[in-house]
């Protein structure tokens, strides 16, 4: 319920695009896309990440040093969330981490596409699941073509944002949760 979507849709004049994440980001490829897209990026990842020279049409802004994160109040990252294009993940590509989860299912939650950088980790990805685009790791072509299709192509746009809330109030509910905790004791009991 927390990130549960806005009923009414809004539409910014500028079309931007939301990343965020401190754990095995790739921002440097990400960036590279950048030029290549007509929308802003907005990132919130740690200084250390940020490079010297970063495109006009990116906005960065530095994670805090204290968790929970403090870069950005709560109000102005749910609205990003819920007024971005899409959510973009991008990773450093290692085959054993499960980096990014959280905020797929964040973006998910959110009815927004997410575009995340190809993991052999996680248990759903964007693409199989159809609520996004999976991108070969360190590929910027890839990650402009995904923010691309994803300006371009509106119905599938909102279709991956559909698909990724279908699935969260599925298989991430407080409802499915007390299920499977009562189905969990009931066998303890019967036993």
């Amino acid at each position: 319920e927390i990130f549960k979507p806005a009923e009414k849709k809004y539409h910014s004049e500028k079309a931007f695009f939301f990343a965020s994440g401190k754990t095995k980001r790739d921002y440097d490829t990400l960036l590279k896309a950048a030029p290549m897209v007509n929308a802003e990026i907005r990132i919130i990842g740690p200084s250390y990440s940020r490079p010297s020279k970063i495109p006009v049409n990116v906005r960065w802004i530095d994670t805090s040093t204290d968790p929970p994160d403090q870069s950005i109040d709560y109000k102005t990252l749910k609205d990003w969330y819920s007024n971005c294009s899409g959510i973009c993940i991008p990773l450093t590509g290692d085959l054993h981490d499960t980096s990014g989860y959280t905020n797929m299912l964040e973006g998910m939650a959110m009815n927004k596409p997410v575009l995340m950088t190809r993991s052999g980790c996680l248990h759903i990805d964007p693409e199989s699941s159809n609520f996004g685009i999976l991108v070969e790791p360190k590929d910027y072509h890839g990650w402009s073509n995904a923010m691309n299709r994803i300006l371009n192509e509106p119905n599938f746009a909102y279709e991956c944002g559909i698909n990724g809330r279908k699935i969260v109030e599925k298989e991430f509910s407080v409802e499915r949760f007390n299920r499977d905790v009562v189905s969990f004791i009931t066998k303890i009991l019967q036993k």
